[in-house]
């Protein structure tokens, strides 16, 4: 049974992948909010929508350091992508705070992002699961594809990703013909 595994520090504000992913979560949903507010007048809606972003913003780049600390393990059943134990102790801090501070001042929204955020600091995906697979050679990144807005970004090193890549496309081929 091989077994191949891995530690990265992903750097937020350099990597294509993470600022793509950012920008679909803030952008939508904050573009939409900021037009409306132009199209309505609310100039202190959007000093507070643009004062949010940018602490939202400074703040992640404190607690995070500006990287994404994750570890990876390859296996002939699936990946395990995991957040480093230093990230991740930061990430179930914040995740309890914003859980506890959503329950206490009854705000269900703010408690269940916060539940969510702690739940995703390590996953797991079958090779039988992924649909689709995309190399992104340049950047040593490897999008796996599964089930509807399942998507796994497995960041490599320089050193590591050719060996990473061929093991994924034998995997995922291996077990495509099996199903």
């Amino acid at each position: 049974m091989e077994k191949l595994s891995w530690s990265i520090r992903v750097p937020l504000l350099k990597n294509r992948v993470i600022l793509n992913q950012f920008g679909l979560a803030l952008g939508i949903p904050f573009g939409i909010l900021i037009i409306v507010l132009l199209i309505i007048r609310a100039w202190y809606g959007l000093a507070i929508v643009g004062a949010t972003l940018v602490l939202g913003f400074l703040l992640v780049m404190f607690i995070f350091r500006g990287t994404y600390d994750v570890q990876y393990m390859l296996d002939n059943e699936g990946i395990t992508c995991e957040t480093q134990s230093k990230q991740k102790k930061r990430v179930r801090g914040m995740a309890t705070a914003t859980t506890l501070i959503g329950a206490l001042t009854g705000n269900p929204t703010a408690a269940g992002a916060g539940m969510l955020a702690g739940a995703g600091v390590k996953r797991r995906l079958l090779w039988r699961r992924i649909r689709k697979t995309k190399y992104l050679d340049r950047s040593g990144t490897i999008l796996l594809y599964a089930d509807f807005g399942e998507t796994t970004a497995v960041f490599c090193t320089k050193e590591n990703y050719m060996d990473i890549r061929q093991f994924i496309q034998d995997m995922v081929e291996k077990t495509s013909a099996n199903y």
